[in-house]
């Protein structure tokens, strides 16, 4: 029983028999067997949760049309800004609290309090279309931005609970897919719905329709995340979460160890901040990006919900191309520096074109700047989870989420002001340099694969395992660290 080039006080040993033994420090302790299984039922716990992720997207509803903004209710560009910093402020402030929830309440309580707030915050902006009650939208907003620290985190951890490994980045590129879907039906939606009138009234008008259209996409999600949604499947789908849950178990640690080791993991704080500074470069291009096209072409205001799309539909493909090719190759170093280099490539060409003002070299520039931007997102996850296994992947998440709110708020402020007070042009090379340091940490990362390793060192022997209803029996030897 167990492997031979493993000495057996360094190697636990489960099989799915009578009972299961494992060998630690000399003892033989008797166990429940383990099981592995694979549902079919991820798939539509996986297609929800998109679903949710889309509705609670509204970060950029009111800045891709911050112009006709300001002239309805008469407040300052600032004041525009700050409804999609508002979503980095609360996430900031509130995602420690809302990972703890996740922890002990498990994943269908966190997202459906999250899809409430969501259709609450929702339905409170329809309450907001009079010119002076634009503080009651920003609450509405504001409750939304707190709906959102249930959304970033849960991509992989929703993938690890419920996907084989061999689907795990696939399933984190499709649910970061739901979230950029959102983002391009609100470039789309608000260019499109309201128009910049003249009369107020009309304004009002578009407003209005365009408050309710979200708040019926809102109501939708959470009566699904209500009704369908699941916490975890019974039995783990892998062999890693099969043994990060009987890490977990062992261990029995409360929430602020898994924190510690995290500040204390090199390579996941380099992360953190490579992946912070080219995330908050995507959030502050499209939370600027009407004000910037605006600056070169006069009633551009549709034009930049294009382009705004455009960027998110390239993207939505480039996570699921990347996704795929990490679950393919696990060259996730190689990878994640190619997509950065081009990355910064594109917002040079985007920046330049912008500058010249050649209409459709800024679509072209925005549909590669979005294809690799927008893609580095799922990589980011899957860094993430290959950096920290086999932690807590909502906690891992949720702190490099935390960089890129942080860095999304200093550069839309920083930028913000010099584009007021200079134009666009040190905009454009802001967000140049910010990608070329990105650049620099990711190529300094070393190339760690916790989660990959830990799969190496699982031998099958005599586990069962049931993937999509076909059954196969393994059993699972594994080196205790």
């Amino acid at each position: 029983m167990g492997n031979k080039n493993l000495d057996e006080n360094q190697s636990k040993i489960l099989t799915n028999k009578d009972s299961t033994k494992i060998t630690e420090a000399g003892e033989l302790i008797d166990v429940e067997p383990l099981k592995l299984k694979v549902y079919k039922k991820r798939w539509l716990m996986l297609i929800i949760f998109m679903i949710y992720a889309a509705s609670n997207s509204q970060w950029i509803e009111y800045s891709i049309i911050t112009n006709i903004i300001t002239k309805y209710y008469g407040v300052s560009s600032r004041m525009v800004d700050w409804t999609s910093m508002s979503f980095m402020a609360f996430y900031v402030t509130f995602i420690f609290p809302v990972s703890y929830m996740t922890d002990k309440c498990g994943l269908r309580w966190t997202i459906t309090i999250g899809a409430g707030l969501n259709c609450l915050g929702a339905w409170i902006k329809t309450l907001s279309i009079q010119p002076d009650r634009f503080y009651i939208a920003f609450i509405g907003h504001s409750i939304v931005a707190l709906a959102q620290t249930t959304v970033l985190p849960i991509p992989g951890r929703l993938a690890a609970q419920w996907f084989p490994a061999n689907q795990i980045s696939t399933a984190t590129s499709l649910s970061i897919f739901g979230n950029q879907f959102g983002v391009a039906l609100y470039f789309l939606l608000g260019p499109i719905i309201v128009k910049n009138h003249n009369n107020l009234d009309d304004i009002g008008e578009d407003l209005s329709r365009l408050c309710w259209i979200v708040a019926i996409f809102c109501t939708i999600a959470f009566a699904l995340v209500i009704t369908l949604f699941q916490d975890k499947p019974k039995l783990p789908p892998s062999e890693t979460r099969a043994l990060q849950k009987m890490n977990r178990t062992k261990k029995g640690e409360e929430f602020v160890e898994p924190i510690k080791r995290l500040c204390k993991n090199k390579n996941f704080i380099m992360l953190c901040n490579s992946y912070g500074l080219n995330t908050g470069v995507f959030i502050t291009v499209s939370t600027l990006l009407n004000q910037i096209f605006l600056a070169h072409f006069e009633n551009g205001e549709e034009d930049a919900g294009r382009i705004g799309l455009a960027t998110i539909l390239t993207g939505m493909a480039g996570s699921i191309s990347f996704g795929i090719i990490l679950d393919k190759t696990h060259k996730f170093k190689q990878t994640a520096m190619t997509v950065y280099l081009l990355t910064l490539c594109s917002q040079i060409l985007f920046a330049v074109f912008t500058c010249m003002g050649v209409k459709w070299m800024v679509y072209m520039s925005a549909i590669f700047l979005g294809y690799f931007m927008s893609g580095y997102l799922t990589m980011g996850y899957d860094l993430c989870t290959e950096f920290t296994y086999p932690e807590s992947e909502n906690i891992a998440a949720g702190v490099l989420n935390i960089t890129t709110s942080t860095y999304s708020m200093i550069l839309i402020i920083s930028l913000g002001l010099l584009m007021n007070m200079y134009g666009d042009i040190p905009v454009h090379i802001g967000l140049c340099l910010t990608l070329l340091l990105g650049f620099i940490l990711t190529a300094m990362t070393k190339d760690e694969q916790r989660r990959q390793n830990a799969k190496k060192k699982a031998q099958y022997e005599g586990i069962e395992s049931n993937v999509d209803g076909v059954p196969e029996t393994i059993q699972l030897t594994y080196t205790i660290t």
